[in-house]
């Protein structure tokens, strides 16, 4: 199996995306109160999807939550949801203009589709406030996130998580610091502007 057009691939498919097992719920959780998000706060999901992180955020009262993502439906599904939400339909993976700035960016279960990570760093570099946070997570660690991906013959031709190594270069490259990279009982990245 291959992804040729995701953006027409997440429209088709975003019913399937839509479910939260207790495993992701915990790990968001977990996350979320890892980076210490509290009320007030701003923060940017990038690849929101139809809006996972958002139910776990949605009581923090945060002073400005935007969802981003690469598919039309997907947001749609958020909106029709959560019609409070701001929602952008956009791509990371390209050089974007927003108008805002926040505290977090959290990218959830999604790092496998982006291809150009110097945009991503470049991205989130842009739309962080001074001290902010940038993060990549995944529900399942490295290795995990390899067998899964064999298992349902999903190739993408490179590391689907890109290596501490990778994570590191980025990182000092946009001028982040005090990076965490911990891949045990799931998969954890984060650095601050």
């Amino acid at each position: 199996m291959s992804i040729k057009n995701q953006k027409d691939y997440f429209n088709q498919t975003f019913e399937n995306w839509k479910e939260v097992s207790d495993e992701k719920s915990r790990i968001i959780n977990a996350t979320i109160a890892r980076l210490e998000v509290s009320e007030g706060d701003s923060l940017l999901d990038v690849a929101s999807g139809t809006g996972i992180l958002y139910a776990v955020l949605k009581p923090l009262k945060l002073s400005n939550y935007v969802a981003l993502d690469i598919s039309e439906n997907m947001l749609k599904d958020l909106k029709d949801r959560c019609p409070e939400v701001k929602t952008v339909c956009a791509d990371f993976d390209k050089h974007l203009r927003l108008k805002d700035q926040f505290d977090y960016i959290i990218i959830f279960n999604s790092i496998p589709h982006f291809e150009n990570l110097d945009i991503v760093f470049s991205n989130a570099n842009r739309h962080l406030k001074a001290g902010g946070i940038f993060s990549i997570v995944h529900s399942r660690t490295r290795d995990g996130l390899k067998q899964h991906h064999k298992s349902i013959g999903y190739d993408i031709g490179r590391d689907a998580i890109p290596s501490d190594e990778s994570l590191l270069d980025l990182a000092e490259r946009y001028g982040f610091k005090n990076c965490i990279v911990q891949d045990s009982d799931f998969f954890y990245f984060s650095c601050n502007k």
